[in-house]
């Protein structure tokens, strides 16, 4: 007959009893959380309003997405799955919900295993309004499960505490510099990572302190079911007096040749402890008061730039940047009626000659004003005159536009000659521009080399040449042959009278063809005389339109 199998029981595990607490404060997780966060992350320096336990919990208490706790979030969510994009505050707690379902879905214990169901209940769908419009001590759960998960799974948690351990996976590799344990003051060193309580007083409590801020946990012995956790401190007030509260009951010095005992001396070293850290938390208050201020700052400046103005639109009224006697209301500003650009300048300039009747002030002088040469132009006419073209009057203005001639300028003025040579060159110049106009509409020159004789006229065209609108002809007519004369015929003995000789040397210094002039091969001292002058005259005419002679010449 075989024996009856005894019945196997199920050993359970450690189970805490539930806690009373009515504040994140008196629970440890609120300090196992934080206390992961300033040791293992660099939140507390980056984020904006993180520089204390008091702030992780009021917005742990927040029912409204907070930025404090979203940044969090995001930092766990990346230890956990690198590379995860969405992780902003609408759409945070569906990721963290996914990443927790990846978790739950094994066979590892977490806070929400439940042994009936023998597995995890996922607590993501009871939220009707997420992460953030959950209870405070589901949300706290929650922080709790990720910071587990991220020790035990998270390959950068893990490799950190192995630096600070000397723990090495592959010794058959050559060890680096890098892998060697930090220095007792690094950030990530051994001595740094641990969190171990400050001390204990002769009664046996812990105080717990996770930062430089004056927030004092003190709790009993953690390792029994019973053990009790709550918050001593939180102000410098409150921790003055924890101070003077734990120097009061220090034991008293021991008698010759006796011995403290161990609960006594580790009083002694709890109050010497705290004593030590107020100098640290007075330079932390500090600090954390600078951080408000400077954001107190920036919100005012954020507020202030709310109330200033910032529109871009084009005002109805032009401002009188000088003069601001009768400054426009803003409560008519945003209705904008279109007006004409002409409109536009009759208010404007009826505004100034208000304003310079109620202020009258000195006026500049002509040469030191600025002043369009259109003014100057119109002869004191009106803005209101007839002609449209008054005001362009006296400008150089293209045809297109439909401008009349007399509206058109005459081009600029000749410059003044620098040299002598350059004056008479120039004068010649100005000289030979000079023209008449025949009646057949060519022009004529009057004065210059090209200047026609008084016994000279002009022709467009003459028998066979050319007729062109660039030149014309000048034609000297063909005197009609003298009378004959009943006179008898002088003899070679006579000689021919004066008047006979003087009519001679005339008519052998007459002009041929166009200026061509035939020197007299008996010239007369009258004859002589006016030769010479017509000399002097073509020469100078020549010489003053051709350019001056070089000093090479001259040499």
């Amino acid at each position: 007959m075989k024996p009856v199998p005894a019945e196997t029981t199920e050993k359970k595990g450690h189970i805490c009893p539930p806690s009373n607490a009515k504040h994140p404060s008196d629970r440890w997780e609120s300090l196992f959380v934080y206390g992961f966060i300033c040791r293992f992350t660099q939140l507390r320096g980056k984020v904006e309003g993180l520089n204390s336990p008091m702030d992780f919990e009021e917005a742990l208490l927040s029912p409204e997405p907070n930025p404090i706790m979203t940044q969090i979030l995001s930092r766990f969510v990346l230890n956990l799955r690198p590379g995860t994009r969405n992780l902003s505050s609408d759409v945070i707690s569906s990721t963290v919900a996914g990443v927790l379902q990846e978790y739950f879905k094994t066979n590892e214990r977490t806070v929400f295993w439940d042994d009936n169901l023998k597995a995890n209940v996922d607590p993501f769908p009871d939220m009707h309004g997420g992460f953030f419009a959950a209870d405070w001590d589901l949300k706290l759960r929650i922080l709790r499960q990720l910071v587990e998960l991220q020790l035990c799974h998270s390959q950068e948690i893990k490799a950190i505490i192995d630096r600070a351990w000397g723990v090495i996976h592959n010794k058959h590799k050559k060890i680096e510099a890098s892998a060697l344990p930090p220095p007792p003051g690094d950030p990530q060193s051994q001595e740094r990572l641990q969190l171990v309580p400050l001390g204990q007083d002769k009664d046996r409590k812990r105080y717990w302190v996770v930062d430089d801020s004056p927030r004092v946990y003190m709790s009993t012995n953690p390792w029994k079911i019973t053990a009790t956790f709550q918050t001593i401190a939180s102000t410098r007030e409150e921790y003055i007096a924890i101070v003077e509260k734990v120097k009061e009951s220090a034991p008293s010095e021991p008698k010759a040749g006796e011995r403290r005992s161990k609960l006594e001396t580790a009083h002694l070293a709890l109050l010497k402890a705290l004593q030590d850290r107020i100098e640290i938390i007075d330079n932390e208050i500090a600090r954390i008061q600078r951080a408000q201020r400077k954001i107190q700052q920036r919100n005012l400046l954020i507020a202030s730039a709310e109330l200033r103005e910032t529109r871009t639109r084009r005002r109805t009224t032009r401002p009188d940047y000088a003069y601001m006697n009768d400054p426009p209301s803003d409560d008519d500003a945003d209705e904008y009626t279109y007006q004409s650009q002409e409109h536009e300048d009759d208010e404007y300039d009826e505004q100034m000659d208000i304003d310079d009747e109620e202020n009258p002030r000195p006026r500049r002088s002509a040469a030191g004003t600025r002043r369009s040469t259109r003014a100057a132009a119109t002869n004191g006419t009106s803005r209101g005159s007839d002609d449209p073209w008054s005001e362009w009057r006296g400008e150089r203005r293209s045809t297109r536009l439909g401008v009349p001639a007399d509206a058109q300028s005459d081009g600029p003025p000749p410059k003044r000659a620098k040299t002598d040579d350059s004056a008479v060159s120039g004068n010649s110049g100005d000289a030979s521009g000079q023209s008449g106009n025949a009646g057949s509409g060519l022009k004529i020159k009057i004065n210059g080399a090209a200047a026609m004789k008084p016994t000279e006229m002009a022709v467009e065209a003459v028998a066979g040449k050319k007729k062109s609108k660039f030149w014309y002809y000048a034609v000297e007519p063909i005197p009609a042959p003298p009378a004959a004369n009943n006179a008898p015929p002088m003899s070679d003995d006579v000689p021919p009278s004066v008047d006979e000789k003087q009519r001679r040397d005339g008519l052998s210094d007459e002009s041929h063809g166009n200026g061509g002039r035939y020197p007299s091969t008996t010239p007369s001292a009258s004859a002589s005389a006016s030769a010479s002058n017509a000399d002097d005259l073509y020469e100078k005419s020549i010489g003053g339109s051709l350019s001056p002679t070089s000093s090479m010449d001259e040499s």
